[in-house]
């Protein structure tokens, strides 16, 4: 019981912080210079998932289609499931067709198609959709939790750097929003994808 309330104090505390970054220090967020309160919140995040279980597992799935830049279908132990990534919207490309929708859709499918995924949940398991609510990663990160990996591996984050996807989140899945958002600023301004 008291390994649950240390638990549960730490998620409030790291979510605490970054509430007040993203209030507090937004004018400092979007200058060109790397940010310490921005990379201290990513750490803070970084190590309350690696210290405790309850969000940082990762589903070992394969990604059988692209339906656009956020949403695809994977395989995950044999059977289909529909996935909207968390805390990003992509220009549509289905029904109605965004600037932009096209590039995203095909980049995802290059990135993504027919490559084994590392899923991982937030808050929510599915939207009103029934489509599951997830990050996904390109390796499995789980031991390793870094400011790089996120970086490198976070494919929601990937969408935002390629200027295909902006950040958007929707709560209580933000656990990686701070992070989310700095990446659309630096995309804004290397003038990246939509952002011409």
């Amino acid at each position: 019981m008291k390994d649950t309330i240390k638990k549960i104090i730490s998620f409030v505390v790291v979510i605490g912080i970054a509430v007040f970054v993203v209030l507090f220090m937004k004018d400092k967020i979007n200058t060109a210079e790397p940010n310490t309160e921005v990379t201290d919140t990513i750490k803070a995040l970084s190590n309350y998932l690696l210290s405790t279980d309850s969000n940082f597992t990762l589903t070992e799935a394969i990604v059988t289609k692209v339906v656009d830049g956020d949403t695809l279908w994977v395989t995950i132990d044999g059977k289909e499931e529909k996935v909207r990534l968390i805390g990003v919207n992509s220009p549509e490309y289905t029904k109605e067709i965004e600037p932009y929708g096209k590039e995203a859709t095909e980049f995802t499918t290059t990135e993504l198609l027919g490559k084994t995924v590392y899923l991982q949940k937030d808050v929510s398991d599915t939207d009103s959709y029934d489509r599951l609510l997830r990050y996904v990663w390109t390796k499995d990160v789980s031991d390793n939790l870094t400011d790089e990996n996120l970086l490198d591996y976070l494919f929601n984050n990937t969408l935002i750097k390629e200027g295909l996807a902006e950040s958007n989140y929707y709560k209580p899945d933000i656990l990686f929003q701070i992070f989310l958002e700095e990446t659309e600023t630096q995309a804004k301004e290397n003038k990246k994808g939509m952002w011409q």
